[in-house]
């Protein structure tokens, strides 16, 4: 059975990742949708968070779809991501978080740490289900474990046609932060680009054979760290899902 499972904080937001997964699950006999709220101190009780889940659930979902509510209390990611190893989950589906006074974009919240720690893809879905996934936005890192991850999206139906921008942020230090005698900033800025050039062409030759269905394939590589790259780069392109 293909499980999706979607992380709901009862929000709107949730409301957007939990339709995407209901567009997904619609007519395959053998899908299964899993709606969590995991309590934590800061949100309802568990009795008011159930109703509100199952509310959601009704108001959202339509009928003959497989699905699940599930409230369990703990650490949010924690517990996110215990049952989607324990489920086997194809997707985790996540609304984007509230927004912030600051730059941060996924800094330091819930969908971050998933993102970081999950085996399985996670989508953080910031348009409504009837908005086609038209754009993805692919964060990976620069290793074996991009491959696995980009199959299973193929795998899913996600690719096919699809604008595909593949996002990786390198920790090599950018040019302006380098302090090397003897080398102008011409230089510096030619050493990065070839650098930049050769992470493109690994993940290209790595990840050809899982994008090829993809409709446009798009390569950014970015400076720093991966939340705020992943930040700017949804918001230049408009993506759902990363």
């Amino acid at each position: 059975m293909r499980n999706y499972l979607v992380a709901s904080d009862l929000s709107g937001r949730s409301d957007h990742a939990l339709a995407r997964a209901a567009a997904l699950a619609r007519g395959d006999d053998d899908a299964r949708i899993t709606l969590l709220h995991v309590i934590d101190e800061a949100g309802p009780a568990s009795a008011e968070a159930e109703d509100r889940l199952r509310a959601q659930a009704a108001r959202v979902v339509p009928a003959g779809v497989a699905l699940r509510c599930l409230t369990l209390p703990g650490d949010p990611d924690e517990t996110i991501l215990r049952l989607a190893r324990e489920t086997g989950a194809a997707l985790i589906l996540m609304g984007v978080p509230r927004p912030r006074r600051f730059l941060q974009g996924l800094a330091g919240t819930t969908a971050e740490r998933v993102l970081t720690a999950a085996a399985c893809p996670v989508a953080v879905v910031r348009h409504p289900a009837d908005c086609p996934w038209h754009r993805i936005l692919l964060a990976l890192a620069e290793d074996r474990s991009a491959l696995p991850v980009a199959c299973a999206l193929d795998r899913l139906g996600l690719v096919r046609g699809a604008d595909v921008t593949v996002l990786h942020a390198t920790h090599l230090p950018s040019p302006p932060t380098l302090r090397t005698g003897g080398l102008s900033s011409v230089s510096l800025q030619r050493l990065d680009n070839e650098a930049m050039a050769h992470l493109e062409l690994r993940l290209r030759r790595r990840l050809r054979p899982a994008l090829k269905a993809a409709g446009h394939l798009h390569y950014a590589l970015r400076h720093g760290a991966a939340p705020t790259a992943l930040a700017r780069c949804s918001a230049r392109i408009g993506s759902t899902c990363s």
